[in-house]
């Protein structure tokens, strides 16, 4: 050839990497068609130079672009004009390096094989959505724009959700048929498998875990740790230790239903410490207590991003915040509109452990009431108080080797529970079982659970109708009668009687007996469990009839839970 001209055919990567001498003063000179040529060349004949050359192009001049670069060489290529679009490259890495799958309610799930782990990802969540950035980075060097990012999401979904199969996903805990699975939440996705002859560590789970991005790493557990290291980092009073104790193992059961976990105290009682340091052996997070929900949505919301349900620093609580909580404890769902251009519902359902903290009583809801462990925490003194900083670096040492402790625990109980038969068993009935084979694992006697669960039931009950209204005016108005807890008659008769009485608090007093009835209905159970029967009878020409009386049993035996030889929980004979 004439002119100083060379055929790119003679060396290609002599004439590509004279332009990377020129790219350092001109950006163009990737691009000029000579050099086009010699990269298609290259990436037809020899595809690891043609890697290296790009490279070594990018990083002579940081503002050549290589993805025009890519293009150029794509369109020289034979059919090379039909280069996929972005959108196409997301969703072939997609199906190519991840198994799209969806669960029960046809939300997209993608499980991504990952050297020495296994990561289980929510299509439309922002752990899955930084991983394909990163895929498509890796492979592209380039960026994806938002809009392309989200038609590619719907596509990927669209295949999880229509050709995948079904799995069950799972939250930090799980139940199989080996045992119970909690998630360590770890860079590796490894889980503890706890079994009644012991636990271990599993690198790969048998259960499918996601997780949020605000869930934090459990300890790595450690053996030969001791329960009681516990109690030096919390202020739970001696006596409800151990319902604390079956709360954090219950909270690992996913099968059965949740208490409510309610710390009571004044200022200075170290709630928001207790309270953090036993999330952190559940279920840790970026925020581990929150403030007070506005809505009941934000409590759902909350439930759908997290395992425990955490609220700190509560002064009250509506009567639907309450009903939410209750609904939580025993499962169920909250559902609002999806879109407002259309009439279909967003629904959520969870079940998940609780716990609340404030300086009054927050449950005040008998069917909360029934569902919560109360613990009344007592005043530190000045003297014992500690620097926050040394508390929490304290705690951090000696978590693994508690956390190894409570594993062990929960061990120790799954192998006595077959063995634990109640004769008498409370509303959160699961609880109690598996709190007398917690127990007996610490080495209480047979039977000391359940007294002590009597008798927080049985305190629970007084409070709950102690911060009812018409219980007070009803306790009042009774107390004064010659007999006693003995009366039959209308709800407008009761309302008559009762409304002439001194009502402490109007603003929550029934405006009519239909109003009085359902306040009947709400503490009915309530009154039961000390022997009162309130019962509906039908209804008559002048109104419901109601009755209230004694229950009585012809048992003169003394079971847990019974004084005075009324039977807590009895049925009306």
């Amino acid at each position: 050839m004439s002119g100083g001209e060379s055929s790119v055919t003679d060396d290609p990567i002599a004439i590509i990497e004279a332009a990377i001498e020129r790219l350092r003063d001109d950006v163009g000179a990737i691009v000029e068609p000579a050099v086009v040529a010699a990269f298609s060349i290259l990436r037809a004949t020899d595809l690891p130079n043609y890697l290296r050359l790009r490279h070594k192009a990018k990083e002579a001049n940081k503002g050549c672009l290589v993805t025009e670069l890519d293009k150029a060489v794509q369109q020289s290529l034979p059919g090379g004009g039909d280069e996929p679009s972005a959108l196409d490259e997301l969703v072939a890495l997609a199906r190519n390096q991840c198994q799209l799958k969806h669960d029960a309610d046809r939300n997209a799930v993608a499980i991504i094989p990952m050297p020495g782990r296994q990561e289980i990802w929510r299509v439309y969540s922002t752990g899955y959505e930084e991983w394909l950035r990163s895929a498509y980075w890796r492979t592209k060097e380039a960026g994806v724009p938002e809009t392309t990012m989200k038609s590619a999401l719907a596509t990927i979904a669209a295949a999880g959700i229509n050709d995948g199969e079904q799995i069950d996903l799972h939250v930090r805990a799980a139940k199989d048929d080996a045992g119970y699975l909690i998630d360590l939440c770890d860079e590796q996705w490894r889980a503890v498998l706890v079994t009644p002859t012991g636990w271990q560590v599993l690198n790969h789970s048998p259960a499918y875990f996601t997780r949020t991005q605000s869930m934090r790493p459990l300890p790595e557990p450690e053996r030969g740790g001791d329960i009681g290291q516990l109690w030096q980092h919390t202020n739970i009073p001696a006596n409800r230790r151990v319902m604390v104790l079956t709360w954090l193992l219950d909270s690992f059961r996913p099968d059965t239903p949740f208490p409510v976990l309610e710390l009571v105290g004044e200022q200075g009682s170290a709630k928001s410490t207790t309270q953090a340091v036993l999330r952190s052996l559940v279920d840790p997070n970026k925020v581990m207590l929150r403030g007070r929900p506005k809505t009941v949505e934000d409590i759902f919301v909350a439930a759908a991003n997290n395992w425990l349900v955490s609220y700190e620093n509560l002064s009250g609580l509506t009567a639907e915040q309450q009903d939410a909580f209750c609904t939580l404890a025993t499962g169920g769902g909250f559902a609002s509109r999806q879109l407002y251009t259309n009439g279909e519902e967003h629904i959520m359902e969870t079940k998940r452990p609780v716990v609340l903290n404030g300086i009054a009583v927050v449950a005040t809801r008998p069917d909360l009431i029934d569902r919560v462990i109360h613990v009344d925490m007592p005043t530190i003194p000045p003297e014992a108080r500690r620097d926050e900083a040394d508390t929490s670096a304290a705690w951090e040492r000696d978590r693994p080797r508690v956390f190894g402790a409570l594993l062990d625990l929960f061990a120790n109980a799954l192998r006595i529970l077959p063995s634990v038969k109640l004769a008498h068993k409370q509303r959160m009935a699961d609880f109690e079982r598996f709190g007398e084979a917690v127990a007996r694992a610490l080495g209480f006697e047979p039977g000391d659970f359940q007294r002590l669960y009597a008798e927080l039931v049985r305190a629970s009950i007084d409070r709950a109708l102690e911060s009812n209204a018409v219980a007070q005016v009803l306790d009042k108005y009774f107390e004064e009668r010659i007999s006693p807890w003995n009366w039959q008659g209308t709800a407008g008769q009761l309302y008559d009687l009762l409304n002439n009485q001194i009502i402490p608090d109007r603003s929550t007093w029934p405006k009519s007996p239909k109003g009085l009835a359902d306040q009947l209905r709400r503490i009915a159970p309530a009154y039961r469990a000390k022997g009162i029967e309130i019962s509906h009878l039908g209804h008559s020409r002048d109104g419901a009839l109601w009755r209230i009386a004694p229950i009585r049993t012809h048992s003169t035996a003394t079971p847990p839970g019974v004084e005075g030889g009324i039977r807590y929980g009895a049925h009306r004979e």
